[in-house]
């Protein structure tokens, strides 16, 4: 954990208070606990911890579960409806198909203050050009020849209907591999959960599996023992978005694979040095 993150966690605050119309008292009250308990919380967890134990705050304060659930679901479908257009714009290049899914990583309600559909279509639509800064494909796409399992793990809503269509992708290309689809177990910002899963249809394509924790990304420890399991056991991980690189990166896992658009220059400084 950076203290530079202090920061951000205190913004997604602001737009989570902003985005509920929150009255001004609630506010008030959200900011207090969340100032209090970044003064003493344990400095050796990952940001994705203590975004868990923040979002408790706010589940507290609104008496809501899932504040986003309506806005994850309104993106789910609207990915949905881009499809056909998506799948002509990729014309069965899996290189593109990866692109575009990096691309969607920009639906993320926890690092802009606003998405917007017209930047969403945008970006999507202009991934042919996009230049990975670590570009690992080659040896991504050599390592599935020889692997028989692939855990998957998701990141955002909007972003999980990009998932499977590469997920299906995948599975025409190497046949013989067996796919999980990871999700949070518990509802956090615009993270996939078994609801995201669902609302797609992502069953229709792979085994989806919950990791039964609340964290913004994807910390091992805290995760269920048969998720522990299924990542140990799989030859190949994908890990998308950055709360998955922010909880995954120490790691010891072969064949581990980040696919993101870093949102922070701290993140974008640790990929460099680590990946």
């Amino acid at each position: 954990m950076h203290k530079e993150c202090f920061l951000c966690d205190l913004k997604q605050m602001k737009k989570v208070s902003q985005f509920l119309s929150l009255c001004q008292d609630k506010e008030d009250e959200l900011f207090k606990q969340t100032k209090a308990y970044l003064k003493c919380c344990d400095m050796t967890k990952t940001n994705p911890e203590i975004m868990a134990d923040i979002w408790n705050i706010v589940k507290d304060v609104t008496h809501d579960d899932d504040p986003y659930q309506d806005i994850k679901s309104f993106y789910n479908h609207y990915m949905m409806s881009l499809l056909p257009q998506i799948e002509d714009y990729i014309d069965g290049d899996i290189h593109v198909a990866l692109k575009v899914t990096i691309a969607a990583n920009l639906i993320d309600f926890s690092s802009k203050d606003q998405v917007t559909k017209e930047e969403i279509k945008q970006l999507l639509f202009q991934a042919k050009n996009l230049d990975l800064a670590i570009d690992d494909s080659q040896q991504f796409f050599h390592k599935l020849k020889e692997s028989q399992s692939l855990l998957y793990i998701g990141d955002n809503c909007g972003e999980i209907v990009l998932d499977k269509l590469l997920i299906k992708m995948l599975q025409e290309k190497f046949p013989q591999l067996h796919i999980y689809y990871g999700v949070r177990g518990k509802a956090i910002v615009n993270d996939v959960t078994l609801d995201d899963a669902r609302d797609v249809h992502m069953e229709e394509v792979v085994t989806v599996i919950s990791n039964e924790d609340g964290s913004l990304g994807t910390v091992l420890s805290r995760t269920s023992l048969q998720f522990q399991n299924i990542f140990q056991q799989a030859d190949v991980v994908i890990c998308k978005g950055q709360g998955n690189y922010e909880g995954l990166i120490g790691t010891h896992k072969e064949e581990l694979y980040f696919l993101f658009m870093a949102k922070c220059q701290i993140v974008s400084n640790l990929s460099l040095i680590h990946i």
